[in-house]
């Protein structure tokens, strides 16, 4: 009878041009290193010449969205995601010099994956709407970051020649500002435009005409008393007109991505789950859904999501010395994103708004009091998503009551203290 053949572990260490591959055996034994040009015969070569090896029962990469991952998966290898920071441990582990190379690197992913396996997990890919939504929502950040950044090109432009106009607008995303410097281009041309076109251009943008509008308006003029760089303001209103244009274009993009986003998010399987939570808005909802994603089997528990999230604290222990810290290890967008619908969520939910003014009270930090808020939201959605039920308030009060959350017990007080406030 022939033995069952040996399981092989295989490392992957991509890169732009060429890919380094290495593959061990059980007792860690090199069974093949190679290079893998990133050329697509060379690619669809990959799966052959793996299993030709053996019987390969995991591969190892740093990245899960790389197009090799996609394409192992698709040939049914198990893929296991590895944290950067881990695989460069395993790395320096193997070294006693601390040098690291590319092949390496894969060696050292192999063996990892090798040794720690049953702490890992198996890539298991969101379902395709999931996929799309964080795509589409990846797309958006990665927009925002431009447009922040256009934003805060124009603006250094302005103040080397024109710092009167921030006296107008604040909000240098709004397109108003940005129409208004292409209509005034120059401090010169704003301080001699007349009041009926500067009123032309507010009733036109829809802004009304307050006092404090009125009165900039009347001192217009002032604009040309600021230190002037003749040059600068021949030249510099191309770049500005420049600048807006790329903006504008930005927007409209920018638009026409959110109402895909919004579209895809109607029609997600669990889109109407998370769209019933309180003031989660066309965005928050959205990037919470897609962090959570759609494969049940990825979280042991609400506290691994928790730990996820970054909103629990990290332990550490050795004899009588007990140090408690920040979690910084956690994905950060995840836990922008939760401290983002915990501040949110205190404008909707009767217990978030208690919960978060009962943890100031004791003198926590904003941040880590929203950090507890968000904690408790992870755990009420974990159990929406898990069960594919919609939030509701009014359950939740009902479990708080009963479970004597000291959340109660604040709400009680303030009630009381009100009414003695009312009635003295």
């Amino acid at each position: 009878m022939d033995a069952p053949p040996k399981e092989l572990w295989v490392g992957f260490d991509w890169a732009d041009e060429e890919h380094q591959v290495c593959v061990v055996d059980a007792e860690g034994g090199v069974v093949d290193a190679f290079a893998v040009p990133h050329q697509a015969k060379d690619l669809n070569d990959l799966a052959p010449r793996l299993r030709s090896l053996g019987h390969v029962a995991g591969v190892a990469i740093e990245t899960p969205r790389h197009l090799v991952a996609c394409k192992l998966l698709a040939e049914g290898f198990a893929v296991y995601p590895i944290n950067t920071d881990v695989s460069h441990k395993w790395c320096q582990a193997l070294s006693t010099s601390g040098a690291t190379s590319d092949p390496s690197q894969a060696f050292a992913l192999a063996d990892g994956l090798r040794h720690h396996r049953s702490r890992l997990r198996v890539l298991a890919p969101d379902d395709l709407e999931t996929r799309k939504l964080a795509l589409l929502c990846q797309t958006e950040e990665d927009m925002i970051n431009q447009r922040t950044a256009f934003v805060n090109e124009l603006q250094a432009c302005l103040k080397g020649f024109y710092p009167a106009v921030f006296e107008w607008f604040g909000d240098w995303t709004s397109p108003a500002a940005w129409d208004f410097v292409v209509a005034f281009p120059t401090p010169e041309a704003l301080a001699k435009a007349p009041k009926k076109r500067l009123y032309g251009f507010l009733k036109a943008h829809h802004i009304g005409l307050s006092p404090r509008w009125q009165e900039r308006i009347e001192r217009r003029a002032e604009a040309t008393s600021w230190p002037r760089d003749p040059i600068a303001e021949a030249a510099m209103p191309v770049r500005v007109k420049m600048l807006v244009a790329v903006l504008r274009t930005l927007k409209s993009q920018l638009d026409d991505l959110r109402r895909q986003i919004a579209a895809a998010f109607q029609h997600h399987p669990d889109g109407a789950v998370f769209a019933s939570l309180p003031h989660g808005g066309e965005k928050l909802a959205v990037r919470l859904l897609v962090h959570f994603g759609s494969e049940r089997d990825r979280y042991e528990s609400a506290r691994s999501v928790e730990q996820l999230a970054g909103c629990v604290p990290v332990t550490k222990q050795s004899g009588k010395t007990k140090h408690i810290s920040f979690r910084r290890a956690c994905q950060k967008p995840f836990r922008n994103t939760l401290h983002q619908y915990a501040l949110a969520s205190l404008q909707g939910s009767q217990w978030a708004r208690a919960c978060y003014d009962m943890l100031r009270a004791r003198g926590q930090s904003n941040a880590r009091a929203l950090r507890a808020v968000g904690g408790r939201w992870i755990r009420i959605i974990y159990r929406m998503w898990m069960t594919g039920t919609a939030y509701n308030e009014g359950i939740y009060m009902a479990s708080l009551v009963r479970h004597g959350s000291p959340i109660i017990d604040w709400m009680r007080s303030q009630e009381k203290l009100a009414e003695s406030q009312k009635n003295p």
